[in-house]
């Protein structure tokens, strides 16, 4: 038995420069997987970020879903502490 699953994540940011550079930062990521199971697109409109997730089980999806939102936690708080010791 086949089971797919899919998922999107809108996520907005304070400004379209912090979005851009988080998208910049996930491009590598969307371009070499780490498993074939799952696919991930990052797309940006301003300052929303959408992510659109197709995996062949909920596992993968579980599991992808997870490491982007932790790595967009990581990237966001990155921009802002940079952003606060800028003159």
């Amino acid at each position: 038995m086949t089971e797919e699953a899919s998922a999107v994540i809108h996520v907005g940011f304070r400004s379209e420069k912090i979005a851009e550079t988080i998208q910049k930062a996930l491009d590598p990521e969307t371009r070499s997987p780490a498993t074939y199971r799952c696919k991930v697109q990052v797309k940006r409109t301003g300052r929303m970020l959408t992510l659109i997730f197709d995996a062949r089980d909920t596992t993968a999806l579980r599991a992808s879903v997870n490491s982007y939102l932790s790595w967009l936690r990581l990237l966001k708080d990155v921009c802002e502490r940079v952003k606060a010791r800028m003159p």
